[in-house]
């Protein structure tokens, strides 16, 4: 018999139950983490592809693949976080646009008041969930962008290999430029939740 439950407590964020144990996973479609008490294991793939890594266990699925059908497995993989990083600084433009406005509006008319802020607070909380969202996707790009250096860095090539050898120098040059990215988009979110509690610190006082 198998039992085996998984509960949902956050965006991006689930409790695993099951005959072997408790684990949780961080993360979603692409790129997961998973915390047991076995250890951690990061996994991420290409959707459609049947080619996923797993940081314990290395790839599954490449072990037929030559080295420059690989490679060009990687370059997929890297094009598609690329893909999704890009669309990461809109959706958080779009967030603190909202927000902007709901300052704009406490502000505008008669002036804060009591049920005016009950409003702000609401709008504070559904910003608040909207960045936690996104920083959800920045740590699935981040658990990604870390095992694929890690696969990239692990291939081993013969001596006339130069031209492989080049590609791979170029993409874990490319992942570390990713990852640079990523670690400033986690700096200006959290720069941005910062300012963002304590304007509504502000408006609670200016009632």
């Amino acid at each position: 018999m198998r039992f085996q439950k998984r509960i949902k407590i956050a965006p991006g964020v689930r409790i695993n139950i099951s005959k072997s144990g408790v684990s949780t996973s961080l993360g979603g479609r692409g790129a997961t983490v998973n915390l047991s008490s076995k250890g951690v294991r990061t996994t991420v793939g290409i959707p459609g592809s049947g080619m996923s890594w797993s940081k314990q266990e290395g790839w599954s699925g490449a072990a037929g693949l030559k080295p420059a059908d690989e490679l060009k497995q990687h370059t997929k993989l890297l094009e598609n976080i690329a893909n999704s990083f890009n669309k990461l600084s809109p959706r958080v433009n779009k967030v603190s646009t909202r927000w902007n406005k709901a300052i704009e509006s406490f502000d505008g008319g008669r002036g804060p008041s009591t049920a005016k802020f009950s409003t702000l607070n609401k709008r504070y909380g559904s910003a608040m969930a909207d960045y936690q969202k996104i920083e959800d996707d920045v740590a699935d790009q981040q658990a990604a962008l870390i095992a694929i250096s890690g696969r990239l860095n692990a291939m081993k090539f013969g001596v006339f290999s130069g031209k492989l050898k080049a590609t791979q120098k170029d993409l874990v040059e490319l992942s570390r430029e990713y990852g640079s990215g990523v670690r400033q988009l986690v700096g200006a979110l959290s720069s941005i939740r910062e300012d963002v509690g304590n304007e509504l610190a502000k408006a609670e006082r200016s009632i």
